[in-house]
């Protein structure tokens, strides 16, 4: 399944374009080695799903989008397509794009094309992948201001100065918002609140829908989900002080329907040993470490936990099957 996954260029990792800038959020190995160790310790081990993303997780995730199975990237897109003129035309004083979680920056294109959104602010976890994506954009769109940010946007309540406050719309695309539980997405909206300065939070969210449908989209018939939950281990062993044997685990994803959520797991084949610096975690066979879960919140609860960190509904879009929705909300 490789050959899906194209190579990352890491030749150009200073960009020297005059409209892109990078900035880095401060380092916090040493945080992310007590959440690897906290996840490792409990119970029921867990892994934070922002581990799946450096460089070739980020490629392997847009290679699932692409897949017969992953509706959301589709349907969302259908969404925009049709209602992206109603959907600006709603925001008079829009003017700068900040979008946490970017990716490749693909899900921005169609909103960047609006002639005044003229500054583009990306939040991406994976370097090199940022940089690549942010360098391409940049080159294609020189009458576009980027200023790309580096590193945990679950950690990032503020913006570079260079960064204006007025005219925000902060866009979250790709029912991302579903990986957090109730309680974390609470506080994810609190923090976008910060964000969009008295501007606005754009965000799509996947909906309740049958399981068969749910489970075929996090089981894909070419395995490539199974590639991006096992790269975790890979990425934690190559840059995070971790030792794991990725060839000792299997990907498993099912619908957990009394929590309303997709959860991803990583079932231990048989007994192995994790090294985190000096610790050691034992795992016996059939053991897991849940790695994701996309959690299916219908409009009711989002636009309750909206309201609760400050927003106010502007409006609401779906597809003709109801199986996704986009939200723009006012920061009140």
């Amino acid at each position: 399944m490789d050959s899906l996954v194209k190579p990352v260029s890491n030749s150009d990792l200073q960009p020297r374009l005059a409209n892109l800038r990078v900035h880095h959020l401060d380092d916090a190995l040493d945080d992310d080695l007590a959440l690897i160790r906290k996840g490792l310790s409990d119970a029921k081990p867990w892994l934070h799903p922002k581990f799946f993303y450096d460089s070739r997780g980020s490629r392997l995730f847009d290679a699932i989008t692409e897949t017969p199975e992953y509706y959301p990237t589709r349907t969302e897109a259908s969404i925009f397509s049709r209602y992206t003129h109603e959907i600006m035309d709603q925001m008079s004083d829009r003017a700068v794009l900040v979008e946490p979680g970017s990716g490749n920056c693909v899900k921005a294109l169609k909103l960047l094309s609006d002639e005044r959104l003229n500054h583009y602010a990306p939040i991406e976890i994976s370097r090199s992948f940022l940089v690549d994506c942010c360098t391409r954009l940049a080159a294609n769109n020189p009458a576009l201001l980027v200023d790309a940010v580096c590193g945990d946007f679950t950690r990032c309540q503020s913006l570079p100065r260079s960064v204006p406050a007025d005219g925000r719309v902060v866009f979250f695309p790709g029912s991302t918002i579903g990986n957090f539980d109730p309680d974390h997405a609470q506080t994810l909206l609190e923090n976008f609140h910060e964000l969009a300065d008295g501007g606005y939070l754009l965000i799509g969210a996947d909906l309740p829908k049958d399981r068969a449908t749910l489970e075929r989209a996090y089981n894909d018939s070419q395995g490539i989900t199974a590639q991006f939950n096992l790269n975790m281990l890979s990425h934690l062993s190559s840059c995070h002080e971790c030792k794991f044997t990725p060839e000792h685990f299997e990907h498993l994803a099912f619908y957990n329907a009394e929590l309303k959520r997709i959860e991803m797991h990583l079932v231990c084949k048989t007994g192995t040993a994790i090294q985190v610096q000096n610790d050691i975690f034992t795992l016996t066979p059939g053991q897991s470490i849940h790695t994701e879960s996309s959690y299916k919140y219908d409009s009711a609860d989002l636009l309750r936990m909206a309201r609760s960190a400050g927003f106010e509904p502007v409006g609401q879009w779906t597809d003709s099957r109801d199986w996704f929705a986009v939200y723009l909300l006012r920061a009140a």
